[in-house]
């Protein structure tokens, strides 16, 4: 017996509730032409995606690089036919966009070619699939030209068609990005050093200017806004898959980590959130500090100077986590006090010599000074009380060693701390506004905390 949509809407009836409809299986045109974009776009990234682990013949290195730089021509050409001929704009932005996805590519290649001939360490011996070498630094120098040459006015039209208004800023961004790849090091720490500060300043650049542009909210925009960070990941990624890493690398790329997190509490409202995160990074930025003082440790043979390497930044650390938290930020600035106090006086302890006693005088005398500014009672005494440990100890070292240095240090940084009081005294009321404009501006940018 044939059913259809009246027998449904009766048995619908007569069991109280709405008509039943039967299963729809009508051809949907926007959800084949979405598969086949997402699934063209998947087989055009793994394809370029392949030139970074080539292993394959067709000529030498320079000759399969410009097949990599042709296919970036021939995806601009495609976008070039299907919006004008076929008058199709989202399948045109697709190969736009995917042209701006295969350029970083294309730079992480064209770096392994300029630093062949270009290597500021010692080679490291790297498998046959990751070994880029160009015949001449002539032939790499003019690789680095002509994919400028190609890829700039690919990038620009590329960035107007997904986000115009921010096109300029967009691909200067993406290109400072992207040239970070062809910097001729390989070193882990000279690699991370860059790849955060790349990752960090775009994060910063987000943040503050193109998370605000309604006309990024779209999906041409979000894909825009996320093409420069590809370099700098691929950086990271490369020295993972092809370099020895080490504790520092990875206390690098931790730090990294920490900052962003810091960077994106800004935007949280929430203040169970901003807390937990003002910990997670107080708590990831110490660690990765912690492997790369390991590292450190080994090259220094003052006890004093090794125990001041990992105390006084780690309470930086904390003291920075606690702009960040809502409900929380009192005990974060107490642990980073402590632990500043603390290190001095235990480094001192472990070798009373002039960096630990000039350490206390310094950390002592700025604990105290803050203190005093903010009408907080304990840190004034306490960070009092440290500095006058500090100059006890100087004073005796002096007594009992014929070393200038210890006059000199206490004089220049008594000199400094009266040349202080003067500029302070003398700028009082700009500072007061300084002070008040640079609170209110946080306020505003965290918005209300709830």
């Amino acid at each position: 017996m044939e059913i259809n949509q009246e027998t449904f809407g009766a048995l619908g009836a007569k069991l109280g509730s709405a008509p039943v409809q039967p299963p729809s299986r009508a051809f949907d045109p926007d959800a084949l032409t979405r598969a086949l974009r997402i699934a063209g776009a998947a087989l055009v990234v793994a394809s370029a995606s392949t030139f970074m682990l080539q292993h394959w013949q067709g000529g030498n290195d320079l000759i399969r690089y410009a097949m990599l730089v042709g296919q970036s021509l021939l995806l601009g050409a495609a976008a070039y036919f299907v919006g004008l001929s076929l008058r199709e704009g989202r399948s045109a932005r697709t190969f736009l966009a995917l042209v701006l996805a295969t350029m970083p590519v294309g730079f992480a290649v064209l770096g392994g070619l300029v630093y062949s001939q270009f290597h500021l360490e010692t080679l490291a011996p790297l498998p046959s699939y990751a070994t880029w070498v160009a015949p001449s630094r002539v032939a790499a120098v003019a690789a680095l030209l002509a994919t400028l040459a190609v890829y700039v006015p690919l990038a620009v039209i590329a960035f107007v068609a997904l986000a115009r208004k921010e096109a300029k800023l967009l691909t200067l961004a993406f290109f400072v990005a992207n040239l970070m790849l062809v910097v001729p090091v390989r070193q882990p720490l000279t690699v991370v050093i860059l790849a955060g500060i790349t990752l960090l300043g775009l994060l910063r650049l987000e943040l503050t200017h193109f998370v605000a542009q309604a006309q990024l909210d779209t999906l041409e925009g979000k894909l825009a806004r996320v093409m420069p960070f590809a370099a700098p990941v691929i950086m990271l990624g490369r020295v993972f898959h092809l370099y020895e890493v080490r504790g520092a690398f990875v206390g690098g790329v931790l730090l990294i980590a920490a900052s962003a997190l810091w960077l994106l509490l800004s935007r949280t409202a929430t203040a169970w959130k901003r807390d937990f995160g003002a910990w997670a990074a107080a708590g990831t930025s110490v660690l990765g500090w912690g492997l790369c003082w390991s590292e450190l440790a080994g090259s220094v043979h003052s006890n004093a100077t090794v125990v001041l390497l990992w105390g006084l930044p780690s309470a930086l650390l904390f003291a920075l986590a606690s702009k960040r938290a809502a409900l929380t930020r009192d005990s974060l600035l107490g642990i980073a006090t402590a632990g500043a106090l603390g290190t001095t006086l235990l480094a001192c302890g472990l070798d009373l010599c002039g960096i630990s006693a000039v350490g206390c005088i310094v950390v002592g005398v700025a604990v105290a000074v803050w203190g005093a500014s903010v009408r907080a009672l304990l840190r004034t005494v306490s960070g009092s009380l440290v500095a006058l440990f500090g100059l006890v100890v100087q004073v005796w070292l002096a007594t009992h060693e014929g070393s200038v240095l210890r006059w000199a240090s206490l004089s220049v940084v008594g000199v400094l701390l009266i040349v202080g009081s003067a500029y302070v005294e003398r700028n009082r009321g700009r500072i007061a506004r300084f002070w008040e404009d640079a609170a209110r501006r946080r306020l505003d940018q965290e918005g209300p905390v709830t």
